[in-house]
């Protein structure tokens, strides 16, 4: 019984990882054994539902946002197609992108959590096309156009992702809203429904939950 326990946590653990998100480092680290999903049990007020999954049970907190951030910026691709988006609060808008539900997912290409979620968001992107917007943000990842193209092919990334300087300072906006570390874990990947803050994930979770949000967010 006791083998079979040990086990059931080291499937799980493997499952739900994330990365730690470190400036000072490019190398390949799952820190983290938990994935947190967090989102807005009331749409009209400053607070956060979180839930924390574990091995054995669910546990729902209650955060109050005290914090506030305000920006533009502008995402660009390796193609130099760009967007314009502004960040406030918890809204984000974009004159560019006309879908009333946008995905942004902040990612790296060395965390390997990361890697394996974009076959799952390139198959979001087509199944919803004009309903959803996936972007991809990389953050802390120095990588030129060129090799950036070459990691879209290899991984098939069928969506737009961003690699321009200002990623970072839009990650950092974004995620002070969430009130997370400047460490915070990837991948991270939060969901907007009409420029509204609706949910976002902590690290790699499965598609179909993901897929669920979406669907729910769209009605």
């Amino acid at each position: 019984m006791k083998r079979t326990n040990i086990l059931l946590l080291i499937i799980i653990s493997l499952f739900f990882t994330a990365c730690e998100n470190k400036k000072s480092s490019s190398q390949d680290i799952a820190v983290e054994n938990t994935t947190e999903i967090l989102t807005q049990k009331d749409r009209g007020q400053d607070t956060l539902n979180t839930k924390e999954l574990t091995n054995n049970s669910t546990v729902t907190t209650h955060k109050s946002i005290t914090t506030s951030s305000t920006g533009t910026f502008i995402l660009t691709d390796s193609k130099q197609k760009q967007y314009t988006v502004d960040v406030d609060n918890k809204h984000i808008t974009s004159a560019d992108i006309n879908a009333p539900v946008i995905l942004i997912n902040l990612f790296a290409t060395w965390c390997p959590p990361c890697r394996g979620e974009i076959p799952y968001l390139s198959d979001l992107q087509k199944k919803y096309k004009n309903k959803l917007f996936v972007a991809g943000v990389l953050v802390n990842d120095a990588q030129d156009n060129a090799a950036l193209e070459t990691f879209i092919k290899r991984y098939h990334a069928n969506y737009y992702i961003s690699n321009g300087k200002q990623n970072d300072a839009f990650a950092a906006a974004v995620t002070k809203t969430l009130q997370l570390p400047k460490n915070f874990p990837l991948p991270l990947t939060i969901l907007y429904k009409a420029g509204n803050y609706y949910i976002h994930y902590e690290g790699a979770v499965p598609v179909e939950m993901v897929e669920h949000d979406i669907q729910e967010a769209m009605k």
